[in-house]
């Protein structure tokens, strides 16, 4: 029986997502794969992740970047973590640095508007070692409830690249499920095409985050949060 639906989205070169595929084969098991190609049509990477959870009905979600190489035992982690509690609706991975592999560049996080903040550490010191209850997690990694999905729905497509993740987390927490950080769901994450290319996106997206969650800004840098927002904000 298939345990998981992995959604990876295909922007740019091939290489990237040769190396993901390659390591979920190599670590992952009771899996389908559903590889949305967004080189033909560029219809945003969350519009992509939506028509990619579409194909599927497994109980589990993983949207996984086409950048991020998967380690041993990631997918077991996650679901374990998921599978810990009725509340535990989104579940993300460590997030380890490709060029110094002691580095962890997502273990949990700060603030997620208006740019979101990452826990990070090194491993030989002992950071990020201990599962969190959070505000949100990163995407490059996330996996979650079919039957959450099922009761919140999909990803809002108003954002096209960023901000979407965050966002769902926020969206899953309204509704009462809880989004936890495990570290030992672990993988390597590479900095993309998309990531390198997000910048012009990013003003955009933020403007819509803003609309849905009712935070204005005087112009001058200040945010001003509405009270759903600011009390959902306060604690994961």
């Amino acid at each position: 029986m298939t345990t998981t639906d992995i959604i990876l989205v295909l922007y740019g070169d091939r290489k990237d997502l040769d190396l993901c595929v390659t390591s979920v084969k190599a670590t992952c098991k009771d899996y389908e794969l559903h590889i949305v190609d967004n080189n033909t049509e560029n219809r945003g990477f969350t519009r992509a992740c939506n028509e990619g959870i579409k194909t599927g009905s497994a109980p589990y979600i993983w949207l996984l970047n086409q950048d991020a190489t998967v380690l041993p035992g990631c997918q077991e982690a996650l679901i374990k973590r998921l599978e810990s509690h009725p509340k535990v609706g989104i579940a993300g991975s460590m997030q380890i640095d490709p060029q110094d592999p002691d580095l962890v560049r997502h273990g949990g996080t700060l603030c997620c508007f208006p740019a979101g903040q990452h826990k990070g550490g090194r491993l030989s010191m002992g950071h990020c070692q201990i599962p969190s209850k959070e505000k949100w997690v990163n995407g490059a990694s996330m996996m979650f409830k079919r039957g959450m999905y099922n009761v919140i729905g999909p990803m809002d497509e108003k954002m096209f690249l960023l901000y979407s993740e965050s966002d769902y987390a926020y969206v899953a927490r309204k509704n009462g499920y809880e989004v936890w950080y495990e570290p030992d769901s672990r993988v390597v994450h590479r900095l993309g095409k998309a990531s390198k290319n997000s910048q012009g996106l990013a003003q955009k997206d933020m403007v819509e985050f803003m609309k849905k969650w009712g935070i204005t800004t005087d112009g001058k840098g200040t945010f001003f949060y509405s009270r759903e927002f600011a009390l959902l904000d306060a604690l994961p």
